[in-house]
């Protein structure tokens, strides 16, 4: 299992983006959706969703995650076998719970250009979207 700082390192060659997706990281695993939104650029989509809803999906989704008495998530990696073909994925997994989140990054020319759920990493909780 590759660490999430390697997986970091071997995703994007600019340090840029490098310190943008730990700090993006971080935000997930601090379950702060202020600081994704203060991180992710506002004209993008992410799930195909304008920024602002993709942000209050994860406010929903780590409000649930506190609920079940989560105050971290914890980080591993993982190689998505459904949609994404091998894609290697963050699982975030909530310290109390167990429950697992799992994303993957996108990016294009030195930029995160979309950030999406692997579905099949992770657990159903109130807030995730189907697709």
């Amino acid at each position: 299992m590759i660490q999430a700082q390697d997986l970091v390192q071997n995703i994007e060659t600019s340090e840029k983006v490098k310190s943008q997706l730990i700090q993006v990281i971080e935000a997930f695993q601090n379950m702060d959706y202020h600081r994704l939104n203060d991180l992710l650029d506002d004209e993008a989509y992410y799930e195909d969703m304008k920024k602002t809803a993709f942000i209050y999906q994860q406010m929903q989704i780590f409000k649930e995650l506190r609920k079940k008495g989560d105050t971290l998530l914890l980080i591993s990696t993982n190689i998505c076998t459904g949609c994404l073909c091998s894609e290697p994925v963050f699982v975030f997994t909530g310290n109390n719970s167990g429950l697992k989140y799992a994303i993957y990054g996108q990016f294009t020319e030195g930029e995160i250009t979309d950030i999406f759920r692997c579905s099949e990493q992770s657990d159903w909780l109130d807030g995730m979207l189907p697709f």
